[in-house]
């Protein structure tokens, strides 16, 4: 198991990597940049829940700066915090129904982010005020966690990708749409994998499944200004 310096190196590693590199480039390739917040929503899949539920949504906030270069493409650096869930409330199978675990606790993330843009929809020539989008990238997210079952970090790597649409309401406001996956390599999201949670029952049942790792999910939605880059004319040579 990587030692929890090593990890938050990693992690820190891949989010400067974005911004140094992809941010910052030359404003003559920088159409714009966007400053937005609004609502997030956090979902998660794994040893308690196996599939998607919408039933199991959380609510949260986002925060992110981006900035939209040439023939649709971009870059964004993303913020979000909530809460996260998950439940034996519905047992997926009889150990399950025995375990009746569940956790509660707040999550924050940060990543860096690549997009791409189908449609043209913020010039004067856009024929169209929305576009679908995709996006994917590196971060790191943060749960705070007092009563743990094994020895893991506190800050784990992610990586985001998903997608959404977006909708020009002008010049200067954008209203967005997006969902996007995190996937995890490590298994204690739910504070359930290989450790038994149920030893104080005396149980020999396995409960979790180490072969693959928990996930989580983002939902949200947001509104952003944009200030556009104008380029300053040269003056002539007399």
């Amino acid at each position: 198991m990587l030692k929890s310096s090593s990890i938050k190196y990693r992690c820190l590693k891949c989010i400067f990597f974005f911004i140094i590199f992809l941010l910052p480039l030359k404003e003559t390739l920088a159409q714009s940049k966007e400053f937005g917040g609004g609502l997030a929503s956090f979902n998660y899949t794994g040893d308690l829940i196996r599939t998607y539920s919408v039933e199991n949504q959380t609510l949260g906030v986002n925060l992110f700066y981006a900035r939209n270069f040439e023939d649709g493409w971009g870059g964004k650096l993303n913020f979000a915090a909530g809460r996260i869930k998950g439940s034996d409330q519905n047992p997926i199978d009889p150990q399950a129904q025995i375990r009746n675990a569940s956790f509660q606790d707040f999550i924050t993330e940060i990543s860096g982010q690549a997009t791409y843009e189908f449609l043209d929809f913020r010039t004067d020539r856009a024929l169209v005020k929305f576009t679908p989008y995709l996006s994917a990238g590196a971060g790191f997210f943060l749960i705070n966690r007092a009563d743990k079952n094994a020895d893991y970090s506190d800050i784990q790597l992610m990586i985001p990708f998903g997608g959404g649409v977006k909708y020009s309401l002008g010049p200067l406001w954008t209203l967005n749409l997006e969902f996007s996956a995190r996937k995890l390599f490590y298994d204690y999201l739910d504070n359930i994998s290989i450790q038994q949670v149920t030893d104080k029952r005396n149980s020999d049942f396995q409960f979790g499944d180490w072969n693959d790792n928990d996930w989580y999910y983002f939902t949200g939605f947001s509104i952003s200004y944009t200030f556009w880059a104008v380029d300053c004319p040269v003056p002539l040579k007399k």
